[in-house]
């Protein structure tokens, strides 16, 4: 097992944060590879991949409250000294999250018609819609274990293997995607469906890799089970802050979904808004992707200060963290500001989508410091297992705020999809400044484990 680093040095902290950067740039592009496939078929099948994407998103809420927990759990145990602690969490998460992935998986498989009516599927995309998410609703077992393993790496500093597996995963999904997707290096062209594919072998790979390094780690322990003892008193801390996040997410991802039915419902071109709405996602990756990974980094830095019982620390590390991301992801933005048109062009074909994504770059690109500085902070309160904080205000702001503004702007006032952008920038400006309010003045430093509980393990 490696020896742990809990250094809080700026050395320290770009050594834990520049592979994650690059694991996220390889998994923007292992997605960004599918969108911009689907766009070469048409724009009908990237409509369709974006809003079953969104929807397979939604079924992955467990997983992400799962992870939110258990990054809490993992990185305050390490802090706290803790070895077994953080091995035994280690091992319950990800037998839970395969468990756990079969469990949301079959009544996906079973209500798939009426999913796809819920979120207002056109009809002219059905058919198409079902086959992809057949395929989605299968690979979901296989994409918890590999969502839980990434992040179990991350919450113990080991972030090298997980950069290590995502290369691996990237190229054999560039591979199957155009050999699948598009009929080259002499596979059939499954077309739509082999994307699909594509990805879940490229899942499985993943999370075989993941789960072998983490027991070459030392961190993944047979011999050291939980007991039901043991479950009986660690499990309720990690539930107490796996269920605000999963609410959180589950807010979050429906307010996607609402985000993408109000697109699909617009009076007029709405399939290329669609289009243009999934393809603009992918693009804006190129910020997001980053700001993840030091989202990841900052709940990390958090959890461990708190479970060295260093409160302060932990806020003023966080707050510095967000203070870099946003101002870095500011200049990337500014950087890519003048390129969206060529940035539309590699991704649609067509004139109308491209117009739709050049709109919601010029939007969202906007928006970014305030965007980022949000993201990193709900890191802040992931780390300290605060994350009732999220579940309000990313809830609050979404629901009260982006998606009433942009039914008004979009529907009633513009009727284009650029009034359901705008709604996004506004809500993203009054999130952060309520984000950074609660840093900086309420006590969530409260919800960390406490210092000193369960020596014994």
């Amino acid at each position: 097992m490696p020896k742990l680093d809990l250094s809080t040095s700026p050395r320290a902290i770009w050594h834990l944060t520049w592979p994650q950067m690059l694991m996220m740039y390889l998994m923007f592009f292992t997605g960004f590879i599918g969108v911009w496939v689907a766009g070469q078929i048409s724009s009908n099948v990237q409509a369709s991949l974006g809003l079953v994407t969104q929807c397979a998103m939604f079924l992955m809420v467990v997983i992400m409250a799962v992870s939110s927990g258990a990054t809490a759990c993992i990185s305050q145990s390490l802090g706290a000294g803790r070895m077994i602690r953080a091995q035994l969490y280690i091992f319950s998460t990800i037998v839970g999250s395969l468990l756990l992935g079969v469990l949301i998986a079959i009544p996906g498989w079973i209500f798939e018609d009426r999913i796809l009516h819920l979120v207002q599927m056109p009809e002219d995309l059905m058919p198409i819609s079902r086959d992809i998410w057949k395929i989605a609703v299968l690979t979901l077992p296989v994409q918890y274990v590999n969502s839980a393993t990434g992040v179990m790496f991350r919450a113990t500093r080991m972030v090298m293997p997980p950069l290590f597996v995502a290369a691996i995963v990237c190229v054999i999904n560039l591979f199957l995607n155009l050999g699948l997707g598009l009929g080259f290096f002499g596979f059939p062209n499954y077309s739509y469906q082999g994307l699909m594919w594509a990805n879940m072998f490229s899942q499985i790979i993943g999370s075989i890799l993941n789960l072998v390094l983490l027991k070459r780690s030392g961190y993944l322990q047979f011999n050291v089970l939980p007991t039901p003892a043991w479950l009986k008193g660690a499990m309720p801390y990690l539930i107490r802050v796996a269920l605000p996040a999963g609410a959180a997410s589950i807010v979050w991802q429906s307010g996607y979904l609402t985000l993408f039915v109000l697109v699909a419902s617009l009076p007029t071109g709405s399939i290329a808004a669609l289009a243009g709405l999934t393809a603009g996602l992918r693009a804006e990756g190129l910020i997001f992707m980053p700001s993840m990974a030091l989202q990841m980094t900052t709940s990390i830095l958090v959890g461990n200060s708190l479970g060295q019982g260093k409160p302060e620390q932990a806020r003023a590390l966080g707050l510095r963290m967000a203070m870099v991301g946003a101002l870095a992801m500011t200049v990337m933005a500014a950087v890519l500001w003048p390129f969206r048109q060529e940035m539309a062009e590699i991704l649609s074909q067509e004139v109308e989508t491209q117009a739709q994504i050049v709109s919601y770059l010029s939007y969202n690109l906007a928006g970014t410091p305030f965007s980022i500085a949000s993201q990193i902070m709900g890191g802040i309160m992931v780390g300290a297992g605060a994350t009732q904080y999220n579940l309000v205000i990313y809830g609050g702001t979404f629901w009260a705020v982006r998606l009433p503004l942009g039914w008004l702007l979009g529907h009633k006032l513009w009727g284009t999809a650029s009034g359901i952008f705008a709604a996004m920038i506004i809500s993203q400006i009054i999130q952060a400044t309520i984000m950074l309010c609660a840093v900086k003045y309420c006590n969530w430093m409260r919800f960390a484990m406490k210092v000193g509980k369960n020596r014994t393990s």
